[in-house]
């Protein structure tokens, strides 16, 4: 399994253009195969801050969501926009265990 976690920190002013595409984003991401998990959201104390969370069977159906149409055009959006930083990362889990 391959987890993806960050966030994206946009200008003040950003987040008008990116809400609508990204939960449209969202709903086509979570029909692909190989998709466990995937979520965006808007961090309850910074609302230019974008927090990301996914789960991924494996690197495969990762690489195949960033081939499709819908991640290619959320991308273009995503670099047309005033970012101020951002941190994502993917992450094996060799082991996983619930907690809640």
């Amino acid at each position: 399994m391959i987890i993806v976690e960050g966030w994206i920190k946009l200008a003040d002013g950003e987040i008008a253009r990116v809400k609508t595409p990204a939960m449209q984003a969202v709903s086509e991401t979570l029909k692909e195969d190989g998709c466990l998990h995937y979520c965006m959201a808007i961090d309850i104390d910074d609302p230019n801050l974008i927090r990301i969370s996914e789960r991924w069977r494996d690197e495969e159906a990762l690489a195949a969501h960033f081939t499709a149409p819908h991640m290619v055009e959320f991308s273009k959006l995503l670099a047309s926009v005033k970012r101020e930083s951002a941190d994502v990362r993917a992450y094996s889990a060799e082991e996983v265990r619930r907690l809640m």
